[in-house]
Formats: structure tokens, sequence, C-alpha cells
């Protein structure tokens, strides 16, 4: 009777440390594409509590948020170009991050609709006149406590109407950032450098620049892990 009441307790014991390690796991997961040097693992998971994988292979559908940076769409996996859309309707989230291989110049026409900025030429990786970003929306989670550096690179994109513009750059010239706000000093080209839109039940952020390029800021990672723990948050997924 005591070795039958021993195994039971035994199995029990067993049972339920399995049952602690399995809580203790990411149950989501960010999946990142692309040129995501930006994105330290480790880091991201324990700000996050999501588990960050780069397999391609994995299927949207076990996935909470996914970036994709600076990376062709027609790189991606064909499941993934064909269930994009989808994916975002359905509740999840995205970041796509700008630079040479992203946006007009990576061929992301072929999913305009979900896209937070109007794209206007399939070569929009250009230099632009360093002016140092321009909040417009100061309160936003995104950039909680991070302070931009000047920024002279950009996909060079409309704003598009419905997405709500987080931060914006200024062209040369003497017109206000935007007429009738009171806001001036800006310029007559203005570039929107980070947007988001909803599409069906999830969302999109769309960051017009390649992070990549921002190893010197210094507030740089606290911007990525403001940025996944929005998506994750705002995913249905």
């Amino acid at each position: 009777m005591r070795i039958r009441l021993a195994i039971v307790a035994g199995l029990i014991l067993t049972i339920g440390l399995t049952s602690i390690a399995q809580a203790g796991q990411p149950s989501r997961t960010i999946l990142v594409l692309g040129s995501a040097g930006f994105i330290n693992d480790a880091t991201a998971q324990q700000a996050t509590g999501a588990a960050i994988s780069r397999d391609a292979g994995m299927p949207l559908k076990d996935v909470a948020a996914l970036v994709l940076a600076n990376t062709p769409f027609a790189s991606l996996p064909p499941s993934i170009q064909d269930e994009l859309v989808n994916f975002v309707g359905g509740g999840g989230t995205l970041l796509i991050t700008g630079g040479a291989q992203s946006f007009g110049s990576g061929g992301y026409k072929a999913v305009a609709p979900i896209i937070p900025f109007e794209i206007r030429s399939d070569s929009d990786w250009r230099f632009i006149t360093f002016r140092p970003p321009v909040p417009l929306q100061p309160g936003h989670p995104i950039l909680a406590g991070v302070t931009f550096i000047t920024i002279g690179t950009v996909n060079d994109m409309n704003p598009r109407p419905g997405a709500l513009e987080i931060l914006q750059s200024a062209g040369g010239g003497g017109v206000g950032l935007r007429s009738g706000t009171g806001r001036t000093g800006g310029g007559s080209y203005l570039y929107p450098l980070i947007a988001e839109v909803g599409v069906g039940s999830g969302l999109v952020v769309g960051i017009a620049f390649d992070l990549n390029d921002f190893a010197g800021m210094r507030d740089r990672d606290l911007f990525v892990q403001n940025t996944l723990t929005y998506l994750l948050a705002a995913s249905r997924r």
C-alpha cells in the first residue's frame, strides 16, 4: 500500500512540475524575418514574455505578431505572401520596417491595402535633409521614454488617409507641418516616418526607415521593446 501511494505521489509531483515548467514557457510567438539585427532575441523575449522565432517556415496561425525587416516581399515564403493580408485582418499584428528592400523598393505594393503609408514609387529609398523627427503622437506607447536621432534616409511615401501618423520628418521650405494645426517651422515636403493602421481585427505599424542604421541611438532598444510589446498587446492571436 505504501509503495502504491509513493508511486501515485511521485506521479502527481511529476505532473505538477511539468505543468509548472510549461506554464513558465512563452505561450505566444513573435516571428521575425529579414534584416532584423536591431532585435536582440533574449532581451525582446524578456521584455514581452513572448518567444522570438526566426523560422521562416513557421505557419502564421502560430504567430501573434510578425516583423518584416527590410526584406523584399518576393523573398518571403509563398505561404506568408498568400496569407499576410488574412493574418492581419484576422487579428494578427505586423511591424514592417524600412530600407532599400522594403515598401515600394521591396515590392510591397502587392499588399498595399495593409500598408500604413501610400506607396508612390517602386524605388522609394532615398536620402533626405537630416532633420530631427517630430512626434505627432508624443503620448503613444511606442514612443514612451524614446528620443530619436536625426534621420537622413527614408522610404519616401505619402501619408495614408485613415492611418495614424506617429512620427514625421519635414523637408525644406517654409510651409508648416500641417496646415491649420498651428505647428510651423516644417517644410513643404512631409515624410511620414512611423504610422499605424487598423486592418480588420489586426494592426500594422510601419517604420519608413531602417532601424539597423540606428545602432548609435541611445533609446533604440527601448523603442524596439515598446513597439513589440504594443503589437503583442494589440494582437488577438
